[in-house]
């Protein structure tokens, strides 16, 4: 598979089995601890010389071929046929000829900025600059995330947090998963002055399973590595889950309880109430908490993927919340929204309803049902509930948002209202 492009391996599920069994892309090229060594007075452009210089040395597909033009590629200057997978898993920055105001993007556990590429695209077409960070372990393989501390996690978000509060005049931070997590912990030890406004994508609070605390002694059990062994056939995304991971994201999402959220920022939030991964009662109430803190609980926003009732009785009176309006083609054959969906548009060529990659890990432990929903003409969409993976039909995880104009709608009218005197480039 090493000469097939990123697009032919995410649809030849034929080799998903061999795969599986064999890690063809679970380790990285150079097994053991990684050097991230972060440089606090460095300028943004020299972290991502080094990111980007240890995708290229530890990546064994970070040469592949990968022929996907999304907005921050193109924006880039990259050509559709020059496009490697190093390309679009690296950190990036989106820059106007100004420091007037930024946008800094922290993605989730498992993932890459790759993430965020429609998302930052369309910021920076509003006049925002945009940075991406990758956390340490990412971009490379899910085996990395075996020698990786949340020390360098909290350092990297740190660096990140503190340049670019220098580097522009206002700022905001969205953080997606174990990213929002990092970021509400950052921003609530150091606030800065110039920071705006924060917007938390399907945020860790707490995770769905109560048992992640026992994630950190399982990992020092020795030859216990994997919770799960998939394919690994997304380029953008680790498939194969470490113990060591789940428990870097519980020690990530403990920390919350012990920090009080700034008074005065500003607060957009949006998750799934069906998410498996996070418990979104526990979002609620920790969404909750930082409204009782808050100095100014009216610039708190909610957009919520669920019955708008359950919201409303564990918020305090007279919290903005949000409700999407589904009006895609595919809504008829979505059931819910996942806890990966959010930030994906219909339209998105590997993630969207006519992408190449299908999510089917709620079938892992079932290799004919999991193949099933690799070639289904026609799967069910939504969240891998054990009710929604009973049916006949298999299901396909949710990748993309069939509402993502009213999230970007509620979430850019959002940051606009609470960065002074936004011009539109």
């Amino acid at each position: 598979m090493a000469s097939m492009s990123c697009l032919e391996v995410a649809s030849n599920w034929q080799q998903v089995e061999q795969a599986q069994q064999q890690g063809t892309f679970r380790f990285a090229r150079d097994q053991g601890p990684i050097t991230w060594d972060i440089d606090h007075t460095a300028p943004f452009s020299e972290y991502l010389a080094q990111a980007k210089a240890i995708i290229s040395s530890r990546n064994t597909r970070a040469q592949q071929n990968c022929p996907i033009l999304t907005p921050v590629a193109k924006q880039l200057g990259y050509e559709i046929t020059d496009v490697k997978v190093a390309d679009l898993v690296a950190p990036f920055e989106l820059r106007h000829n100004n420091n007037d105001r930024a946008i800094l993007l922290i993605h989730g556990l498992t993932d890459s900025p790759f993430t965020f590429h429609y998302l930052a695209g369309q910021l920076y077409q509003q006049g925002y600059n945009v940075r991406a960070i990758l956390l340490p372990g990412h971009g490379t393989a899910p085996s990395d995330l075996q020698h990786i501390e949340l020390s360098q996690w909290q350092a990297l978000v740190n660096y990140a947090v503190a340049r670019t509060s220098q580097d522009f005049q206002q700022f905001a931070v969205l953080g997606y998963s174990t990213g929002a997590a990092l970021a509400i912990t950052a921003v609530s030890k150091n606030p800065t002055e110039n920071i705006t406004a924060m917007a938390l994508i399907s945020p860790a609070s707490e995770p769905h399973n109560k048992h992640g605390w026992l994630a950190k002694w399982i990992a020092k059990v020795p030859f216990i590595n994997w919770i799960d062994e998939d394919a690994d056939f997304d380029f953008a995304k680790y498939e194969s889950f470490p113990w060591q991971a789940a428990a870097l994201a519980n020690d990530a999402m403990a920390m919350l309880t012990t920090h009080t959220f700034p008074a005065n920022l500003p607060l957009f939030s949006t998750f799934s109430e069906v998410d498996t991964t996070i418990d979104s009662l526990a979002s609620l109430a920790m969404l909750k908490r930082f409204a009782l803190d808050s100095q100014r609980p009216t610039t708190h926003s909610l957009l919520y993927y669920g019955n708008k009732n359950t919201a409303k009785a564990q918020l305090p009176k007279g919290y903005n919340i949000l409700s999407p309006q589904c009006d895609h083609l595919t809504c008829d054959s979505t059931i819910d929204m996942s806890h990966i969906g959010i930030l994906q548009p219909p339209e998105h060529p590997y993630y969207g309803w006519q992408g190449i990659y299908r999510s089917c890990g709620g079938y892992l432990a079932e290799l004919p049902k999991y193949l099933e929903c690799k070639k289904h003409p026609t799967p069910l969409l939504g969240e891998r509930t054990s009710r929604n993976t009973s049916y006949e039909v298999p299901l396909q995880r949710l990748t993309f948002n069939p509402t993502y104009d009213d999230f970007v709608a509620y979430l850019t009218t959002f940051l606009d209202n609470h960065f002074s005197t936004h011009v539109q480039p």
